[in-house]
């Protein structure tokens, strides 16, 4: 479930079952006067979970821990659930609501959310999407992109670490030749690692990568707006013209400015069986942002969820 859909149920979860999961996203970002990040909850939902790594339990203490592989361990509870229990039909209506509400909400999030409809829709469900820390990637936090097939979604997590993504793609697209791969970056991020565009040329690594570029490392320039009276260092940067890179690595390359554009390219880029990069440009601050609905402390309003 996107995790703004599930911010709408959590105050009524008796029982929270994380399944391979820190639950940082409930715990950290959803934090109530009850409940911190910390060894153990000390307020929310009853928690079951279940990890491979036993030494997790020790990190983040569960009321109750199951050391299993995942597969295994889901399978045995919901065959127990299958002979304990009628289907609650109300709490499935609860749940189709919440990600009603969820997904007309974010849609504010813009120009990311056409951008990533965009690219689902021309992905087939079993390609490897790979986000950045960037714009693009923090709408995919909100549940901006709907994953459709397991181990199709490629991401760092919540840690914050700029530049994994298009090396990350990289070496999934070596492990997966023959499934489609999108690595989305921001420039800032792409630029720890526009070199490999070189050992993609060489090796024929049929990898699509977009670059967003607003010459901008956006959630700093944001905070230094806000926060600092726009008193910008170091947040406003210089990006090379990213088609002409590409190209003088042997890459093949488009360039694009908004989602209507991206469409034909990317069907294009996919259907090539070479390298790509597509630059997408935009313009600096012209990104909504995401974290009203990242660090989601309330529930979205009941007025939302009458509409």
């Amino acid at each position: 479930m996107p995790p703004v859909a599930a911010r709408q149920l959590w105050d009524e979860v008796d029982l929270l079952i994380g399944i391979g999961s820190r639950l940082e996203m409930p715990y950290l970002n959803w934090a109530n006067k009850f409940m911190q990040y910390e060894q153990k909850p000390s307020g929310g939902p009853k928690l079951l979970r279940i990890d491979i790594d036993p030494a997790q339990m020790d990190i983040f203490q569960p009321d109750q821990a199951v050391v299993a592989d995942s597969a295994q361990a889901c399978r045995l509870i919901l065959e127990q659930l299958e002979t304990a229990a009628e289907p609650d039909h109300k709490r499935l209506d609860d749940i189709a609501t919440a990600k009603a509400v969820a997904w007309q909400a974010i849609q504010k999030v813009q120009p990311q959310l056409s951008y990533l409809n965009v690219i689902r829709q021309v992905l087939p469900r079993d390609g490897i999407y790979v986000p950045e820390v960037s714009q693009m990637g923090f709408a995919t936090w909100i549940g901006g992109f709907p994953v459709l097939q397991p181990r199709s979604f490629i991401e760092g997590g919540y840690q914050g670490n700029l530049g994994y993504g298009f090396a990350t793609a990289l070496g999934a697209k070596v492990a997966n030749p023959d499934r489609p791969v999108v690595s989305v970056c921001g420039d800032g991020g792409f630029m720890f690692g526009a070199q490999e565009l070189i050992t993609a040329a060489e090796h024929n690594i049929a990898l699509v990568t977009l670059v967003f570029n607003n010459s901008t490392y956006t959630n700093v320039r944001r905070d230094q707006l806000l926060g600092y009276g726009g008193r910008f260092s170091g947040s406003e940067i210089t990006s090379p013209d990213f088609v002409r890179m590409a190209e003088s690595c042997g890459v093949e390359a488009w360039r694009v400015d908004s989602p209507a554009a991206l469409k034909p390219v990317l069907e294009k880029a996919l259907a090539a069986d070479r390298p790509v990069l597509i630059e997408v440009m935009s313009e600096r601050g012209s990104e909504a942002s995401p974290w009203e609905f990242i660090h989601m402390h309330q529930r979205l309003g009941h007025s939302a969820a009458q509409q």
